[in-house]
């Protein structure tokens, strides 16, 4: 990964220019991103295609367990204060979210 150096770039103030959307051409300002690879139009476009893929509508963060991008179906349970402390508690423990250990915990209960 290429490192930029913020001191061979200047702010001038004053210096600005106004630019109409439909007049901008992405492949003539000369843009790269962070590893110097040059900003285009296509570029621009195959990473919102790719992200499209990655997330298809997903809340960033979160995972398919479906397999096929879809959201997961969501279980709701009703527990007293206690319990939810000891199995927040031991999902701590366990270095992981209450949502992922009570999944481990349901999945190995119907595996038994």
């Amino acid at each position: 990964m290429t490192n930029i150096d913020p001191s061979r770039y200047v702010y001038q103030p004053g210096v600005s220019q106004v630019l109409d959307a439909d007049d901008l051409n992405i492949d003539e300002l000369g843009l790269h991103d962070f590893s110097g690879r040059p900003i285009t139009e296509a570029s621009l476009a195959a990473d919102a295609a790719e992200a499209e893929v990655t997330y298809a509508g997903l809340i960033p963060g979160g995972k398919s367990l479906s397999g096929d991008g879809s959201h997961s179906p969501r279980l709701t349970v009703i527990v007293s204060p206690a319990t939810r402390d000891e199995v927040t508690r031991r999902a701590a423990v366990d270095n992981m979210s209450v949502s992922r250990w009570l999944r481990r915990m349901v999945e190995r209960e119907l595996a038994a």
